[in-house]
């Protein structure tokens, strides 16, 4: 293992590194927040409400050295590997903890054989197939297996729900779903009249109002970007001609490719 791989897993910038903190949390003045609208009595600390969706910071970690010397380990006892990796990383300092927390995550410790010669995992109480990097128990080595496919029947409507929810529209029926087409900015709806185009537009984060700290300092506090409604009108027959394509397409067909 590479002596700095704490750094290169832990160190790599943020998203939203160079944006100063907002944070502070001050309790607000009787007058600054019974004569708004009977908001709360603290300035809010939260990630979105200070920074916005877009400029929260988030965590980044770099995996994949991390992964990729775990797989080149395949076929190696794993006490010698285990060996290896505490001579590199200090598990007292915060980042090595950190990164043994992923590797106890990637690999499986205490694979289990069943009855049928198989090898099974015990998580959460529950047994199920091994895959991925496992440590056998008999040979005590290193082994890769297939993993499964890991997606499930709900990806489409899943998709499908976000795509709508960025316009404000969240409906959790799959026949609620499919009453509408995304097309761009505009929203085709199905009505028992005929089709319905929503317009919407791109709102920007707007400044909301000023709030004044106890040593003077003005704090401006920004509402969240969003998806505003700008026009509602019914689909003429020479447009709903033009989109045949794509109304008759189902929503909840997505490719998962």
């Amino acid at each position: 293992m590479r002596s700095d791989m704490a750094k290169v897993v832990t160190e790599r910038p943020r998203r939203g590194h160079g944006n100063p903190s907002k944070k502070w949390g001050r309790r607000l003045r009787q007058d600054e927040y019974v004569a708004d609208d009977h908001g709360p009595t603290r300035a809010p600390i939260a990630r979105r409400h200070e920074y916005g969706w877009w400029n929260a910071k988030e965590f980044s970690d770099l995996l994949g050295p991390l992964r990729r010397y775990l797989r080149k380990q395949v076929g190696r006892p794993w006490e010698k590997v285990w060996s290896e990796i505490t001579r590199t990383l200090d598990s007292r300092s915060l980042t090595g903890s950190h990164i043994f927390d992923h590797i106890r995550s990637d690999v499986e410790h205490h694979a289990v054989m069943g009855r049928d010669g198989s090898l099974y995992h015990s998580r959460l109480s529950w047994r199920g197939p091994i895959g991925g990097l496992y440590v056998h128990p008999t040979t005590r080595l290193l082994c890769y297996a297939r993993e499964s496919w890991r997606g499930h029947r709900g990806g489409p409507i899943v998709k499908a729900r976000a795509a709508l929810r960025a316009f404000g529209i969240d409906d959790s029926t799959a026949e609620g779903i499919r009453r509408y087409r995304v097309d761009g900015m505009r929203v085709w709806e199905r009505c028992e009249c005929g089709w319905f185009i929503h317009t919407y537009r791109y709102v920007p984060e707007q400044l909301v109002r000023v709030v004044i700290r106890s040593d003077g300092r003005e704090v401006p506090i920004y509402s969240t970007p969003r998806y505003e409604r700008a026009a509602t009108k019914q689909a003429s027959k020479k447009e709903a001609r033009d989109a045949r394509r794509m109304l008759e397409c189902d929503p909840l067909r997505v490719s998962t490719k």
